[in-house]
């Protein structure tokens, strides 16, 4: 190779403060070459000085010897006749190429040409380090992110030009000479110098965080690639005697991963490689982060619908998520993960009380695969239900493409001015980087000028703290596509239907267990008789078996003493039980007379062959009990010459105490709910969305039948069935919908099925938006905000599309609608007034069940739309009873467990005795609204202490307890703040 003059690259801008930012990757991956391949040794001994740039619109005159590299993006920008006199001159060297191995070629520099291999290039090995031309383009790299740093955040360059321009140059002719020593002090000098040019600007250090993601199938083909002794090489530690900085990597173990991890333990024959895999994850120098679950809901049953997104959850099963995703990693690697982080999925805020419970020091809110959860500042405080954990939420950098390093200095240094921890999160998959990432790792082990590399443990528990405070979101913006695309899947067989029915499963379950908890603490004697919860699972239909339903019942009878009736007939005595933390109204019929006229029984009417049919209340997580004691009031005669009382159904029309419902005859929607002081509350039809509707209108709704199927003075029900028809006036569906009222109630019941007459193929999560049946919930107001129930809270929603399977509660004014869903997830805001709930896809299916409730001024919504899906059982009770022998019914009432607050839910509960004989109970205490109450609970046993469950569990110490939780004379009370959820133990003395 001739000697050169001069060796200068070509800039696509006037200063390198408007060095570009972002664009093509291949324009950055051939800008960042151009720059750093002209500090190869052999070009810094020739030239005997650094490399220079120009404007590639007014390049130098290519005279005498000279090297000119002209990176891709700056081709466009050269004069017209420059290339011409650059090839005039043989002593030119011209240089262009997509990236660092082609530039090579053109220089003549290539390490895989075999008339280069004389060359003095290879790697150097010395006492500490093998030194390499990789050294040189890291120089070069770290020069040009200072020198960008500097002029972008407008400081004065204090740096010696001339003394760098020497010690590279030394560097290099040291290299080249082969002498290590020299070559290595020399290029400490390099870096120092870069170093104290940044220092004069920020004395603090950038982190930088390498995260390696991984899936099953990722990891399985990169260890048979060998990427595991790479990935050893490349993690590395601080050789402080030598003045080596260390390079410590970091891997996302997801949940399926740590599955597939804990799967190959038990394999035959066993995988070395996940086994030596585990062993890199114990080492210092590799952190991991984790926590994830492997699908398939908390329970692990693998029931169809079964859900894995953590909005169609209820806040009891995304807990078990979170306990069970920190349980599997624990597993997976031999020992617990200290930060949280998932691949895809968002990190709501009201967890991050369960992430602090579980003794994660930090978390990763992002969602990788869909690019979401980062924040403006990369590491911040995150707070939920009074507990914080620190979180890294900067933008996730790739790795594998060069134009995230273009102005990476510039990016940390802009952070550290503005005060926040700087971070830059490398992120990629094993083996996929590009050549500025590794120059930024070599870069990175001799100076750290960019920063330093952490594992995330040692990143959350020795970096620098953040004092900002910042937010996570409480729902997920792009939960509802997540779910439109598994429904899509072919290779999945999910169905809203199988959603719906996953969610009621798991809302009934939690109802029985807090039955069966409240029942053992009102007679702990029936704690040795309560079966565990998985003695009688429930099966897949919506109800729980025989056996489950049997037991319940007995637990909750013996609470007064008595037995549930074994006849099958009408029953004289009947008992009910609320398990839900609101208030109910119920329905039963009594044979031989009426009860007693208290005031929780609202009515008490005749019904045929001598029956009664009664409405009554059941108070909160109580019970009602009602016995047949009174004869029933026959009606006047005026009454039964004029044919008696009407019913509460006529021919299309529903009326009660409270409302009257009116339905459209030509087509069997509803298009009314007035009440005598707020008007048409709403109106409600079956729509099918715009593409198989053929406009936005939803299409038509056809009644081909309208009957009064049930009239009663307890209960009305009117059934209309039809067509659904689209704008051209062909069926798209038939429909069978069943209205109901009930005496005393503010709950109006749907219940129908849609029976689809076309089968389209369904392929992407637009086409599911342009393709669906819904039931279209219409108000008056178009100011009405619409507030999604996720996880047993009431939330705000900015996005037109989102999960609720709780259901949706229209808020408008002085007036609130509820639009209970029984666990369908889907909703949509459609213009300024309606509400969709999506009942499915017409993919093939023979029938689309569905049921709705809506329910008008309800005070606790989510307590309500609970209890619509697991209601108060009733059933009939014998009140003679072995020892007692016969024995008078009576109709009497009692709550068990009282909350002060209307707005807090409790749910799973579970009683047990401690291991000092005492009587304990374990409660989720949810508060449902974003404000904040002081609570109170009592309960029919008196309270003795309580507090917050701890890693302890029941068992913990009564003495001296903390005081966010007192018990005076047989009461709890705590505060709860806005959506905060507490894991609570109360305990007996009996």
């Amino acid at each position: 190779m001739a000697p050169f003059d001069e060796c200068s690259v070509l800039l696509p801008s006037a200063t390198l403060e408007d060095f570009p930012v972002g664009g093509p990757d291949s324009d950055a991956r051939s800008l960042l070459a151009g720059w750093t391949i002209l500090w190869h040794p052999r070009l810094l001994a020739q030239t005997e000085q650094m490399p220079t740039w120009y404007r590639a619109d007014t390049p130098p005159n290519p005279d005498g010897p000279r090297v000119i590299v002209v990176p891709d993006p700056s081709l466009k920008q050269i004069p017209a006749d420059f290339r011409r006199k650059c090839d005039a001159n043989p002593e030119c060297t011209w240089v262009t190429g997509a990236d660092r191995a082609e530039m090579l070629v053109a220089l003549g520099l290539d390490p895989a040409d075999p008339r280069c291999a004389a060359l003095p290039s290879a790697a150097l090995p010395s006492a500490a380090r093998s030194l390499g031309v990789e050294d040189f383009y890291a120089a070069g790299y770290l020069s040009l992110q200072i020198q960008i740093m500097t002029r972008r955040l407008r400081y004065t360059s204090n740096l010696d030009e001339l003394h760098l321009q020497n010690r590279i140059v030394a560097a290099a002719k040291a290299f080249l000479d082969r002498d290590a020593v020299a070559t290595a002090e020399a290029l400490h000098d390099v870096f120092d110098a870069l170093s104290e040019e940044r220092d004069h600007y920020f004395s603090s250090d950038p982190h930088l965080v390498d995260l390696t993601l991984l899936t099953p199938g990722v990891l399985k083909s990169a260890t048979d690639a060998g990427w595991l002794d790479r990935f050893q090489a490349s993690a590395t530690q601080d050789d402080d005697g030598d003045g080596v900085l260390g390079t410590p990597r970091n891997v996302l173990l997801d949940g399926t991963v740590a599955a597939e991890l804990c799967a190959a333990k038990d394999a035959s024959p066993h995988h070395e490689p996940f086994d030596r895999f585990r062993q890199l994850l114990a080492l210092d120098t590799v952190g991991w982060a984790g926590g994830g679950w492997a699908g398939g809901g908390w329970a692990g049953r693998g029931v169809a619908g079964d859900p894995s997104c953590l909005d169609a959850m209820t806040m009891a099963s995304a807990r078990h998520l979170f306990e069970s995703g920190t349980v599997l990693a624990s597993a997976a690697v031999g020992q617990a993960p200290s930060v949280y982080a998932r691949l895809s999925g968002m990190t709501p805020v009201d967890l991050v009380p369960a992430l602090a419970a579980l003794g994660y020091r930090g978390v990763i809110p992002i969602d990788f695969t869909a690019g979401t959860g980062f924040g403006d500042e990369s590491k911040v405080i995150v707070s939920g239900g009074h507990k914080e954990v620190e979180a890294l939420t900067a933008k996730p950098i790739d790795a594998a493409s060069d134009s995230a390093f273009l102005a990476l200095g510039a990016h940390l240094g802009e952070s550290i001015d503005s005060g926040e921890v700087a971070t830059a999160l490398l992120v990629h998959w094993p083996d996929r980087v590009c050549d500025s990432f590794r120059d930024l790792c070599r870069a990175a082990t001799w100076s750290v000028a960019l920063g330093r590399f952490w594992t995330l443990e040692r990143y959350f528990s020795d970096g620098e703290r953040p004092y900002h405070q910042g937010t996570l979101d409480a729902i997920s913006k792009h939960a509802a596509s997540e779910i439109a695309q598994q429904l899509i899947d072919p290779k999945s067989d999910t169905s809203l239907s199988a959603l719906a029915d996953a969610f009621c499963r798991t809302v009934r379950t939690e109802a029985r267990r807090t039955l069966r908890a409240i029942a053992t603490l009102a007679n702990p004697k029936l704690l040795a008789d309560e079966q565990p919860d998985d003695e009688h699972p429930e099966s897949a239909s919506e109800q729980p078996d025989a056996y489950g339903r049997a037991d319940d019942r007995k637990l909750i009878a013996r609470v007064v003493g008595v037995e549930p009736s074994t006849d099958d007939t009408i029953a004289k005595d009947a008992l009910c039980f609320n398990a839900q933390g609101v208030a109910t109204r119920r329905h039963t019929k009594l044979h031989g007379g009426r009860p007693a006229n208290e005031k929780f029984v609202y009515a008490a009417t005749a019904a045929g062959g001598g029956g009664c049919d009664v409405t009554f209340d059941v108070p909160a997580m109580g019970l009602t009990r009602l016995s047949a004691t009174h004869p029933v009031k026959k009606q006047g005669l005026l009454k039964r010459l004029t044919g008696g009382e009407k019913g509460i159904a006529e021919h299309a029309v529903l009326k009660n105490e409270f409302m009257a419902v009116t339905l459209d005859e030509t087509g069997g929607s509803l298009s009314g709910v007035f009440s005598a002081s707020r008007g048409n509350r709403l109106s409600m039809r079956l729509v099918a969305a715009a593409d198989l509707a053929g406009g936005k209108d939803g299409g038509t709704m056809v009644c081909k039948r309208m009957e009064v199927t049930q009239s009663s003075l307890a209960l009305g029900e009117i059934t209309a069935s039809g067509e659904l028809q689209d704008n051209a006036g062909n069926a798209m569906a038939e429909f069978s919908i069943h209205y109901r009222l009930r005496r005393g109630s503010r709950l109006l019941e749907v219940e129908g099925t849609l029976h689809p007459k076309t089968n389209i193929p369904i392929e992407s999560e637009t086409a599911f938006w342009k393709n669906y049946f819904a039931v279209r919930t219409a108000v008056a107001g178009e100011a009405a905000i619409l507030r999604p129930l996720v996880r047993d809270k009431v939330h705000s929603a900015s996005a037109k599309k989102f999960i609720a399977p709780l259901g949706v509660l229209i808020d408008e004014a002085e007036k609130q609608t509820l639009v209970a869903g029984h666990g369908l997830p889907l909703h949509r805001k459609v213009a300024d007034r309606f509400l969709d709930t999506v009942i499915g896809i017409p993919t093939g299916a023979d029938a689309i069940p569905f049921r709705v409730t809506f329910a008008f001024d309800c005070p606790s919504p989510v307590a309500v739309a609970r209890s619509c899906i697991a209601p108060a059982e009733v059933f009939a009770i014998d009140p003679k009873t072995p020892n007692r022998g016969s024995v008078t019914g009576e109709t009497s009432q009692a709550w068990l467990v009282h909350v002060s607050s209307g707005d807090v839910l409790v749910t799973e509960m579970k009683t047990t005795r401690r291991s000092d004989g005492k009587l304990a109970a374990r409660m989720q205490v949810v508060q449902t609204r974003p404000k904040t109450s002081k609570v109170k609970l009592q309960f029919c046993a008196a309270a003795q202490a309580a507090f917050i469950a701890d890693p302890s569990g029941i068992d913990r110490s009564l003495e001296e307890l903390p005081q966010d939780v007192s018990c005076e004379d047989g009461v709890v009370t705590f505060s709860l703040g806005n959506h905060q959820a507490i894991d609570l133990v109360v305990v007996f003395d009996i």
